[in-house]
């Protein structure tokens, strides 16, 4: 298992953390013992539990929820904001795709 490791420097050394599910920190003299001291703990919750992964093979409800975000007073307002950021940006290329072509 790999997890992605944000090492910060702190007043005396270094400290290591995960994010979710662990949400763990240890803090070490160099960022190698830091690293070293959060594997410790990772391995002990893992000892605790489990990490699993979950897939989502029901795309109908994925589809009905998007489709509930199209319904909201404010999405009008969402959209024409990010067409207006992209075009400013040109962040995404233009796919030729609308929302209409996502809900239909």
């Amino acid at each position: 298992m790999e997890l992605p490791v944000l090492i910060s420097p702190q007043s005396v050394g270094f400290r290591a953390s995960t994010g979710s599910p662990f949400d763990l920190e240890a803090d070490g003299p160099t960022p190698d013992a830091a690293v070293d001291a959060l594997r410790t703990l990772v391995v002990a919750q893992l000892q605790r539990g489990q990490v699993r992964t979950l897939t989502v093979t029901d795309h109908t409800a994925i589809i009905e929820a998007a489709q509930k975000v199209g319904e909201s007073p404010l999405f009008d307002d969402w959209v024409q904001a990010v067409e207006e950021y992209r075009r400013q940006n040109n962040t995404v290329p233009d796919a030729g795709l609308l929302w209409e072509d996502w809900t239909a």
